[in-house]
């Protein structure tokens, strides 16, 4: 193992180091305050990290359209974001109010959160 190449640094760009952080919280099994889609004042789903808000919009957007584009429109989901420590994806989401486009956001942010996972990770070895 090239000792210097394992210590030098990786150059990020803000995106990068934001989209790595979000990969920590995308692959994390520790849980922050989870974010309820609520309906009628009844849960109908509970997201406590961004893989499993996936798995929920997902969910949502075949079974109750309504409420995942009521909590898209209602900026819940965005501010959830913010208070998650993911400015991107909660950016990216600004102003987004239908189902069909908020869910390949959410996919297309964990795909590369992974991706330079692996990327920054291989470059370490």
């Amino acid at each position: 193992m090239n000792l210097e190449r394992a210590t030098k640094p990786i150059p990020a760009s803000s995106k990068d180091l934001s989209l790595l952080i979000g990969f920590q919280s995308v692959m994390s099994e520790i849980s922050i305050q989870p974010f309820y889609f609520t309906s009628y004042d009844r849960v109908i789903g509970v997201a406590g990290n961004i893989r499993e808000l996936d798995m929920e919009m997902k969910r949502l957007s075949r079974e109750d359209r309504a409420c995942l584009e009521y909590h898209l429109s209602s900026g819940n989901i965005v501010r959830w974001l913010e208070y998650a420590s993911e400015p991107e994806l909660a950016n990216d989401l600004t102003g987004v109010c239908k189902a069909e486009e908020a869910v390949p956001i959410v996919e297309r942010y964990i795909a590369r959160a992974v991706m330079l996972h692996r990327m920054r990770r291989g470059r370490m070895r």
